[in-house]
């Protein structure tokens, strides 16, 4: 069974939203908030406990839920794509060793990431190059 407390920071942070509701809720008669401005809330309460609304579903992790991964693959550069070619466990991009030859409009890839699989870390490395953050 859940417990509220609000003099806990994560209480404080769920008290907030649950007044950023109110507020919304009663903006007038009969409104109802729409479902942005809760969407917003949401995400301000999770900036305010230290979350990255953006960032992988990770960081929500127990400690030592999660553990290193190498992603390889294809960064195709026409679309901030991503092809995955492997994930291996362990940290071993610093390893990868660049092959010559041109791959017309691809880049070898390897990063490391820290998840909770290796599924999570390919879906990771993804979102980093759609978001062009290579």
């Amino acid at each position: 069974m859940l417990h509220f407390d609000p003099t806990t920071t994560s209480g404080s942070a769920v008290a907030s939203l649950f007044r950023a509701w109110c507020s919304l809720r009663d903006a007038g008669p009969a409104r109802q908030p729409d479902t942005t401005e809760l969407a917003d809330a949401v995400e301000d309460m999770f900036a305010c406990l230290g979350l990255d609304p953006s960032g992988p579903p990770a960081q929500v992790d127990p400690p030592g839920a999660v553990e290193a991964f190498t992603v390889f693959g294809l960064r195709y550069d026409r679309a901030d794509a991503l092809l995955v070619a492997g994930v291996i466990p362990g940290e071993h991009a610093v390893a990868a060793v660049e092959l010559d030859g041109d791959e017309l409009n691809f880049v070898r890839w390897a990063d490391t990431y820290h998840a909770a699989s290796g599924d999570a870390a390919a879906m990771a490395a993804r979102a980093q190059v759609e978001r062009g953050d290579y």
